[in-house]
């Protein structure tokens, strides 16, 4: 999201920056706020001029605006999604019916449509973010003669940030930094922030788009280099893990947070053994945190969250911190490839919560994209 490449502003300013960059899109005048997608900072419209009654259902069209670009399960890059949507008022139910993905005001991406949804009708649960959309599709009126067809939202609701934040693990004192490739590959610059340093310029040295890693390189080594669990002693199910990073910022404070949570699954959405499912919370910013062990050791790193409108529409409940993290085998095959050097942990002492969060956020990092 912006230019901070020579310099690091004050805490002020970068708020300023990024609320900047996060406030409501100027949309068309159809498109209806429905407020933040339960804790995220994805924006969520209704179309109120797609509103068709049909058999007795009510099918709506709901848009999702990011805070910035995202990579998809697919790995589609998305800056928002169009989500037709069946809703039978009387009984409290809903079901979605077809999803297509934007980038820019084009469309990049469909999802199949259910041809059986209205037997597929699920209840809408009871948080005030899902009464709130329910109510909504509901209670606004009929649109005449108009069919509830997807169109590609209007170019003005597509803002573009000006600067995106991400984290990074500090590799060793070279100034090389590992994250996740979706936090860097679209960066014209990129900007790196220890704690208690001064922000350095670095640039891109390499991308993996599958697995979703990158390796950075700053001007000079500083930091804490953070060490990784040994290849021979992969995860196991149940482990105590630990997450530290730079989530939100501009709307948290300035400094790294630290999560705690276990290992949920050693494998992750359709049993893809690239990932790893964890417990520990994790929000916007997170993506390219360490995740580590009981011993202190990167064991992986934060790759996605599952909690988003999608989920809710499919489900009727939201997932509570059911998120994933590439496993450090990857990213330690990631570096060797690319003559990276770096430390492999003892995993025999374990260490108080603390004592992992004071050592993390030595070696994590605060990246700061910009587009422009």
């Amino acid at each position: 999201m912006k230019s901070l490449m020579h310099s690091w502003p004050g805490a002020t300013a970068l708020t300023i920056l990024l609320m900047a960059s996060l406030t409501r899109p100027c949309l068309a005048a159809r498109w209806q706020a429905l407020g933040n997608a339960d804790n995220s900072l994805d924006k969520v419209y209704v179309d109120a001029d797609s509103i068709e009654q049909m058999d007795g259902f009510r099918i709506v069209r709901i848009m999702t605006v990011y805070p910035a670009p995202r990579q998809n399960k697919n790995k589609i890059t998305l800056d928002s999604h169009i989500q037709q949507d069946a809703f039978d008022c009387e009984k409290r139910m809903f079901y979605g019916i077809q999803t297509f993905g934007y980038l820019n005001g084009n469309q990049v991406g469909t999802g199949p449509a259910s041809t059986d949804w209205k037997t597929k009708m699920i209840a809408v649960g009871n948080d005030s973010f899902s009464q709130r959309v329910l109510s909504t599709a509901c209670s606004l009126p009929i649109t005449t003669g108009k069919k509830a067809s997807i169109a590609a939202p209007p170019a003005q609701a597509q803002p573009q940030p000006k600067f995106s934040t991400g984290s990074g693990i500090i590799v060793n004192d070279e100034g090389y930094i590992l994250t996740n490739a979706h936090v860097v590959k679209s960066c014209k610059s990129i900007s790196v922030k220890p704690l208690n340093a001064d922000a350095l310029s670095a640039k891109l040295e390499a991308i993996d788009p599958k697995n979703d890693l990158a390796l950075i390189k700053t001007t000079a080594g500083y930091g804490q280099p953070a060490q990784f669990r040994p290849e021979s002693k992969p995860a196991k199910l149940g482990e105590t893990i630990g997450v530290v990073g730079y989530p939100l910022t501009g709307f948290l404070s300035a400094e790294p947070k630290a999560t705690f949570g276990q290992i949920n699954s050693v494998a992750g959405a359709g049993n893809d053994y690239t990932l790893l499912q964890i417990s520990a919370p994790v929000q916007t910013g997170n993506s390219g945190s360490p995740v580590f062990d009981a011993s202190g050791n990167v064991i992986a790193i934060v790759v996605s969250q599952a909690a988003s409108l999608a989920q809710l529409l499919k489900t009727g409940t939201v997932p509570q911190n059911v998120n994933f993290a590439i496993r450090g085998e990857l990213a330690q095959i990631f570096m060797q490839a690319h003559g990276v050097r770096f430390k492999v942990g003892d995993h025999k002492r374990i260490l108080r919560t603390d004592e992992i969060a004071d050592a993390g956020q030595k070696s994590t990092a605060l990246l700061i994209c910009s587009f422009e």
